[in-house]
C-alpha cells in the first residue's frame, strides 16, 4: 500500500509542480471594450448612419402617407354624384393607378428597411470584431513580456447556460483591467475618452 502511495505521489508531482509556476492573470474584457475610446467613437459614427438612414426612410413614409391622402380624396370624388360619370370613371382610374403606387411604394419602403437594417448590423459587427481584435493584441503584447502564462477574461459567460465562466478567482492574481485599458487610451485624441454606452443594433422607422 505504501510503494502505491509513492507511485502516486511521484506521478502527481510534477502536474503540482508545474500548475504552480503558471503565471495567471485575469482581465474583465467587457469593461476594457467599453472604456476604450474608439468603441465610442464607432458607436457615434453608428449612430450617425443610423439617424441618416431614419431621416431618409421618414421622407419616404411622409410621401407615402400623402399618397394615401390622395387616394382617399380619389375615392370619395370617384363616388361624388354630383360630378358627371365620365368624371367620376376618370377619378376612379386615377384612383386604380394611386393604389398601384401606392403598394409599390409600400414594398419599396419594406425593402428599404430590411436593407437599411441589414447594413447596421453589419456595420456593428464588423466594428464588434475590429475593436476585440485590437484589444486581444494589445493584451497579448503587454502579458508576452510580463511571463503571463494565462489571461483569462473573468466577464465571459457560458454560450450554452449564460452564466459566467469564471465563477471564482483569487484576489492573489493579478487584474490587468486597468493596465490594458490605461493603453488602449494612449492615443486617444483629448476628451475622446469615457465609458461607451452598450452597443445594440438600432431600431428604424415603424411600418408605413
Amino acid at each position: 500500500m505504501n510503494k502505491l502511495l509513492l507511485v502516486c505521489l511521484l506521478v502527481l508531482s510534477p502536474v503540482s509542480i508545474a500548475s504552480a509556476d503558471l503565471k495567471i492573470a485575469v482581465i474583465d474584457l467587457s469593461q476594457a471594450f467599453d472604456k476604450y475610446y474608439k468603441t465610442k467613437d464607432a458607436q457615434t459614427k453608428l449612430k450617425e448612419k443610423q439617424d441618416g438612414y431614419q431621416k431618409e426612410l421618414q421622407d419616404k413614409i411622409t410621401v407615402y402617407q400623402h399618397m394615401g391622402e390622395e387616394a382617399q380624396a380619389l375615392d370619395k370624388a370617384a363616388n361624388d354624384p354630383t360630378l358627371s360619370q365620365q368624371a367620376r370613371q376618370d377619378k376612379a382610374t386615377a384612383l386604380n393607378a394611386k393604389k398601384q403606387d401606392l403598394v409599390t411604394m409600400g414594398n419599396q419602403i419594406q425593402e428599404d428597411k430590411t436593407e437599411r437594417t441589414r447594413e447596421i448590423q453589419e456595420e456593428l459587427f464588423r466594428q464588434h470584431k475590429l475593436i476585440v481584435d485590437e484589444i486581444s493584441k494589445v493584451i497579448n503584447d503587454y502579458s508576452g513580456p510580463q511571463g503571463f502564462d494565462l489571461v483569462i477574461d473573468k466577464s465571459s459567460a457560458s454560450a450554452a447556460s449564460g452564466v459566467s465562466i469564471v465563477l471564482y478567482n483569487s484576489s492573489k492574481l493579478i487584474d490587468i483591467t486597468p493596465i490594458i485599458i490605461d493603453q488602449l487610451n494612449k492615443g486617444a485624441p483629448a476628451g475622446a475618452t469615457g465609458t461607451a454606452s452598450a452597443v445594440t443594433t438600432p431600431a428604424l422607422p415603424a411600418n408605413p
